[in-house]
């Protein structure tokens, strides 16, 4: 049988007495297929959760409870959606969801303060811009190897977007040669596509 290794980074502050608590804990390669009750009971320190590369197929609606998680690494998972009980997940900046069999954008990320959210290597075929405007604090969208038939000049009014990862998606336009100068030229293209009213 497999041993499960978890990683955890302690922090510590010293008041006279020593007090301990985890806010990195990495469960990587553990075979796992639910989330352990002793991480969710992480809520008053824990702020960076790994839980990359295991068979999650989803995850418990108490994730809700680490309320100063700030990142959250999902990748290489079996995860079709996220519990909408995430939506209260306020610190909560970077999110890696790439290699998972996500067919959208679960909800509830719309709603939280994400820096970079990376969804590559997916089954996403639409996105709804009007959803990701609002996104205020989104610096990093990366969509790429999806099944996204159609690339919506909206993206560009995401008011921060800088990088902007849309290869090996379905779409024909913009052509490769377009996409290979970057994210700002893409965005700049997209942005130019946008109906004027």
């Amino acid at each position: 049988p497999r041993t499960m290794h978890y990683k955890a980074v302690v922090s510590t502050q010293s008041t006279g007495a020593l007090v301990c608590g985890i806010v990195r804990l990495s469960m990587q390669h553990c075979t796992l297929t639910v989330v352990p009750e002793q991480a969710l009971n992480l809520r008053a320190t824990l702020q960076e959760l790994d839980l990359g590369s295991n068979s999650l197929s989803s995850l418990p609606a108490e994730i809700a409870k680490l309320v100063k998680l700030r990142k959250l690494n999902l990748i290489n998972n079996n995860l079709k959606d996220l519990p909408a009980e995430m939506s209260s997940l306020k610190s909560l900046e970077d999110v890696n969801l790439s290699q998972n069999k996500l067919n959208t954008i679960p909800e509830c990320l719309y709603s939280l303060p994400v820096c970079n959210l990376i969804l590559s290597n997916n089954q996403i075929g639409k996105i709804e811009p009007a959803k990701l405007i609002p996104m205020t604090s989104l610096v990093c969208l990366d969509l790429e190897n999806n099944n996204i038939g159609r690339l919506a000049p909206e993206l560009s009014l995401i008011p921060n977007l800088r990088t902007l990862l849309v290869m090996g998606n379905t779409f024909k336009i913009p052509r490769a040669d377009v996409l290979a100068r970057g994210s700002t030229e893409v965005l700049a293209w997209l942005k130019n596509k946008v109906p004027q009213p």
